[in-house]
């Protein structure tokens, strides 16, 4: 028995959320099949369900997506959970996301990103209803997302690309994204094709 990733060993068996994969005899020691992956992620409810859409009028680097969005991760974490977040034991407490580019294909023809976030409804520390709690951090990280441009190598400011966030409000529908967000990634894959940010 393996673990499917590295990355994943850090949600540990006490977060009730690890999950162990038979390892494929004909897949390398850092290769899993996708399928045991999809069923991974079926044990966790996503909260939010978000697509950016890089444009050929406001294209953005993988990198840069990435480290924006790990700046957001940070700053959702601390407004909304507080300055701790960062030292509890259980992932399961805190805000995180796992994120999936896509390729360009007809109706979308550049390359996009999924992003799937861990919604920590217990830990929020402001009142109201699941779906007010919904909306106040969808609208916080949009807003995040848009108030700074975006700066190439060059130091050229251009637009940020359009970010699309979507409540995801059963688990039935977590699961659904889940898979959409999983549909063109490897047979047999490994670490690189998805990232964490927890």
């Amino acid at each position: 028995m393996v673990k499917i990733c590295d990355k994943q060993n850090r949600f540990n068996a006490a977060d009730n959320v690890s999950s162990d994969a038979l390892l494929n005899r004909d897949l390398s020691t850092k290769q899993f099949p996708k399928s045991d992956f999809q069923k991974w992620l079926e044990t966790f409810r996503f909260g939010h369900f978000i697509t950016i859409e890089p444009t050929p009028c406001s294209p953005m680097k993988d990198d840069d997506m990435k480290q924006r969005l790990r700046q957001i991760d940070h700053q959702q974490n601390k407004r909304f959970i507080g300055n701790k977040y960062s030292k509890f034991k259980n992932r399961m407490d805190r805000f995180w996301m796992i994120g999936f580019f896509e390729n360009g294909h007809t109706g979308r023809p550049m390359r996009h990103l999924h992003l799937l976030t861990h919604f920590p409804y217990d830990q929020i520390n402001i009142g109201g209803s699941k779906g007010f709690k919904h909306e106040m951090v969808k609208n916080y990280v949009w807003h995040l997302w848009q108030s700074k441009s975006y700066f190439t190598y060059l130091n050229d400011a251009r637009p940020v690309c359009p970010i699309h966030i979507q409540t995801i409000p059963t688990k039935k529908d977590s699961d659904k994204c889940a898979w959409y967000s999983t549909k063109e990634l490897p047979k047999d894959m490994d670490n690189v094709n998805y990232f964490f940010f927890d």
